[in-house]
């Protein structure tokens, strides 16, 4: 097959001052091969979709300073440009599918940082491929602890990349398009950077949903709701009455099909002594609908604090007075019944 050069036409939209030459070139797509050009910031619109031609004449990006995505298939290819003033791109596909994308100083800096997370990426890809295939919970445990180690170096790096260039297109871009991702403390260091930038409102904006959507399941600061739960006993336990036996409770919502959840408390298990001892005490309460086998991993886990389980699993009222919305989930709570913190792990309760 042979190579030919596309030239992008653009007819949908119109060229404003600062747009850009856009080239590509593929050696792995047939000549009639469609393009898709989409505009993703400020706002997502379709651009064109032109086909691979030697037919297709020279045309321009129609607005620097946003982003696109160039799209091919069969074979599927995706590349993201940045559109910087005056400085064309070149993207160059070749027969080994490799794709270089030759463009401004922020293009390079956004190239350069993909290829250095790209090795982490990929383990983080594999571990997860594995866990899929594999049934043995161990081997599951253990690569859950693998596929977290990957994917927290990878959502780090992201957001230093994203605090680093919150001055530019390639930060206000990154910030933007893991604004999903962002956890809470993420986006307390990005929202005061990208609050007094009106070129990148638009990625204010959706930190500030992200933010917005969090608060609104946030339990911190409010009263813990009060239920009489089953324990795996049979016994009617009533939540309110442990609180006022302890300095703190952390209640810990799971479910045995839930891995994360099986590993926490398996390590939680080993600070149980500890941790009782300064005055926590501890609550389960399983999301199972089938309370065989929640009983079958209580016991396979050896988990030695009190076990509750809450009726209709995740569409429960428990679960919905909690607002829970992943597993697993926890509550520290104290004596009074208000919940002091929410998604607490193991190192800040040994400091509490």
């Amino acid at each position: 097959m042979k190579q030919l050069p596309f030239y992008l036409v653009l007819g949908l939209l119109p060229v404003t001052a600062g747009a850009q030459q856009l080239k590509l070139s593929s050696a792995i797509h047939a000549d009639a091969a469609k393009v898709t050009i989409y505009q993703e910031w400020p706002e997502r619109k379709l651009v064109d979709t032109p086909h691979l031609s030697a037919k297709v004449a020279a045309s321009q990006l129609p607005q620097a300073g946003a982003v696109y995505t160039v799209s091919l298939r069969q074979p599927f290819v995706n590349v993201t440009v940045l559109g910087e003033k005056g400085t064309p791109i070149n993207i160059t596909i070749d027969k080994d599918s490799q794709v270089i994308v030759k463009g401004g100083t922020l293009q390079r800096r956004l190239d350069s940082f993909q290829r250095s997370i790209a090795p982490d990426e990929k383990a983080w890809s594999e571990a997860g491929r594995r866990y899929e295939t594999t049934t043995d919970l161990d081997t599951k445990l253990a690569i859950n602890k693998e596929m977290d180690h990957y994917a927290g170096k990878v959502q780090q790096a992201r957001l230093q990349f994203a605090i680093n260039n919150a001055n530019n297109l390639a930060g206000a871009w990154m910030a933007y398009s893991y604004a999903f991702a962002w956890t809470p403390a993420s986006l307390e260091k990005l929202m005061p950077l990208f609050r007094p930038q009106p070129a990148a409102k638009v990625t204010y904006t959706v930190l500030q949903q992200k933010q917005a959507a969090a608060a609104a399941v946030s339990m911190t600061g409010k009263q813990a709701p009060v239920f009489a739960l089953s324990s795996i006993d049979g016994h009617q336990v009533a939540l309110d009455s442990l609180f006022r036996r302890h300095r703190y409770v952390l209640l810990d919502v799971w479910a045995s099909w839930c891995t994360p959840c099986r590993a926490g408390n398996r390590k939680l298990a080993e600070y149980y002594e500890e941790l009782s001892k300064k005055g926590i005490g501890f609550v389960s309460v399983s999301v199972d609908e089938n309370k065989e086998l929640w009983k079958k991993a209580v016991a396979s886990d050896k988990i030695p604090w009190l076990q509750l389980v809450s009726p209709n699993g995740m569409k429960s009222d428990f679960v919905q007075a909690y607002k829970v919305q992943s597993l697993p989930a926890m509550f520290l709570i104290n004596r009074e019944g208000n919940i002091v913190q929410q998604h607490i792990d193991i190192e800040a309760l040994k400091k509490l």
